[in-house]
């Protein structure tokens, strides 16, 4: 029985890549849970202000799914998702440097932004460059990845 490695070498990478993808994209969306009390204490913050901190990467993130499931498919969606994952990547860097609820804020409404494309971008991309028999199996391993991202 052929794999997906032995078919197609150049597919095989193309799916590793995004499976570190989303692994990131997992890492980068449950940081702040992670670091909660810290940020609490330093920022002084409120139960309140914690709870839009929570929510506020998720109010971006579901708005913005359907027009970057629009953008991937009228543009290249290797440059879609590319900017996308900039976008989020940059987001989750300067949210290192913040001093500010304010800033903060702002910085997981862009964090949503940036990550409403990969779930759009990953759907069309193994619809495009992977054969029919294999989308399921492609599927499953970015499932995991985004398993193993909050582990």
């Amino acid at each position: 029985m052929s794999t997906l490695a032995a078919q197609q070498p150049m597919q095989w990478r193309l799916l590793i890549l995004l499976i570190i993808a989303v692994f990131v994209n997992y890492i980068d969306r449950g940081n702040l849970s992670v670091s909660a009390a810290t940020i609490t204490d330093e920022l002084k913050l409120t139960p309140a202000m914690m709870g839009q901190l929570s929510s506020a990467f998720f109010w971006t993130y579901a708005l913005f799914q359907v027009p970057a499931g629009w953008l991937v498919q009228r543009y290249d969606v290797h440059r879609v998702f590319a900017i996308g994952f900039l976008l989020w990547s940059l987001a989750t860097a300067f949210t290192g440097l913040t001093n500010s609820f304010v800033t903060l804020f702002a910085f997981r409404l862009i964090l949503g932004v940036g990550e409403s494309v990969a779930y759009p971008a990953f759907s069309r991309i193994i619809a495009k460059d992977f054969p029919e028999n294999q989308r399921g199996k492609a599927n499953g391993f970015i499932d995991a990845g985004s398993k193993l991202g909050p582990a």
